[in-house]
């Protein structure tokens, strides 16, 4: 439940209508909550109320109905500006970064105070009275009314500097890598001192040995109920389904992975203790839907900022310096992940026996998803090759598991072969083959 309520969460942090909408109950409740007020000061007749504002009836419906109207127009011109943006950012930077720009709150607070200062005008005007020869100008609510209209263009003049400053491509790079960079911390634990406990990847073994072991008598495969990419899944909530049914779960999926309805999301055993009740509770754990998100899906984040160096490498755009600040923003992100611990694959009950074992993230995927592409498409592009190789170079100097080094060597075997036949230059050649051997030295294992 946890789960999907944070996902919910995150869908409505993301929308154009979630801030906007309590930004207009907020004007409903200050236009009853000021006329209130301005009901009992009128009441008794205080004294300093005629200076808030002076002007009749007439008056109060003019300034009333100009700041309403001039709001909800400039209202739909921010939205026209909005929609121009997110077709720009699509087609330039790729469209799995609309999120990014959707999340932002500086449009979203600017849409909600627009639409919030149209309706709390329009409940005030509501009010203002003037037949029967007994005139009623709710004071305060007309003069926090004209505050409104001076706040909200103020922000027009913000939501103009914020959006073309945010659609340069160097700080949309930094929101993606700011974005990686906070889910990293999220998804992974920092570094216990002491003795290293076992990587994802030296647990491989063991944990394929346990699950023949646990599933070889009989096991169920819990099934997709539809298409789409898992977004989450309570670990939590299947261990304790395992303890309270003594299950053993192994997990085929992990977030950011494609599920195919009717295939397997699971396996579980025994497969004496299972009804379709249990099933459905086990698939209930896994959060689908239609698109990835970085909840618990970091491997999305390192994906954006991919796009973005492939789009820069692409004919088309052909911005090699891009593509760098992208390679230097992943370094980056990959040093902050060797201070960091990849979950183990076994998760345990309260009486330390392995309940579920996943399909986890390891350093190999992860430096696999962060230089693959990039390498690929980079092919004899020597001013980005040179700059991976530095990074790889850079990264192998800190204090790394075993198997994040030995990712990172194949990384930099693997840019070698690539590009060794590449630069006609002797220069660019003898540069090259410099660069890779720093590099491979400071990725040679502490050991050696």
């Amino acid at each position: 439940m946890k789960i999907r309520l944070i996902r919910y969460w995150e869908q409505a942090r993301g929308s154009y209508w979630f801030v906007p909408g309590l930004m207009s109950l907020g004007a409903v409740a200050l236009a009853v909550g000021l006329g209130f007020v301005d009901m009992m000061a009128q009441t008794h007749e205080f004294p300093t109320l005629e200076t808030l504002y002076v002007a009749g009836p007439s008056g109060a419906r003019a300034v009333l109905s100009t700041i309403a109207g001039s709001a909800i127009t400039v209202a739909g011109v921010v939205f026209s500006i909005t929609v121009v943006v997110l077709s720009m950012a699509s087609a330039q930077f790729g469209p799995r970064l609309l999120r990014n720009f959707m999340e932002h709150g500086g449009t979203q607070l600017t849409l909600g105070t627009f639409i919030g200062t149209f309706i709390y005008c329009l409940l005030v005007l509501s009010t203002v009275r003037s037949e029967g020869g007994h005139a009623y100008v709710p004071q305060i609510s007309v003069g926090a009314g004209v505050l409104l209209g001076v706040v909200s263009f103020l922000l027009l003049i913000y939501f103009v500097h914020h959006v073309s400053i945010f659609i340069q491509a160097p700080r949309i790079i930094d929101d993606v890598a700011r974005n990686l960079e906070h889910t990293l911390r999220a998804s992974f634990p920092e570094r216990a001192e002491g003795p290293p406990a076992p990587t994802p990847d030296e647990e491989a073994e063991e944990a394929e040995a346990l699950s023949k072991e646990a599933l070889q008598p009989g096991c169920t495969a819990i099934n997709a109920p539809r298409s789409g990419y898992v977004q989450a899944v309570d670990l939590d909530g299947l261990v304790a389904i395992a303890e309270e049914k003594a299950l053993f779960l192994r997990l085929r999926l992990r977030p950011g992975q494609f599920a195919v309805a009717g295939r397997a999301l699971a396996d579980a055993a025994p497969a004496a203790g299972m009804d379709d009740e249990l099933a459905s509770g086990i698939a209930g754990a896994f959060v689908i839907g239609p698109e990835r998100t970085p909840t618990q899906d970091p491997e999305f984040a390192v994906n954006q900022l991919v796009e973005l160096a492939l789009r820069a490498l692409s004919p088309g755009i052909n911005d090699p310096f891009s593509a760098i600040n992208c390679i230097e923003r992943l370094g980056s992100s990959l040093a902050t992940l060797a201070e960091r611990t990849l979950p183990s694959r076994f998760r345990r009950d309260a009486d330390n026996r392995v309940r579920l074992i996943t399909e986890p993230y390891t350093y190999r995927g992860i430096v696999d998803a962060a230089f693959n592409q990039i390498r690929q498409a980079a092919r004899c592009n020597a001013a980005v090759i040179f700059r991976m190789l530095e990074i790889l170079r850079a990264l192998g100097q800190a204090d790394l598991p075993h198997p994040y080094r030995a990712a990172l060597r194949e990384q930099c075997q693997a840019i070698h072969e690539l590009g060794r036949d590449c630069f006609p230059s002797e220069r660019d050649r003898r540069d090259f083959e410099d660069r890779y051997l720093v590099a491979m030295t400071a990725l040679e294992s502490p050991e050696t």
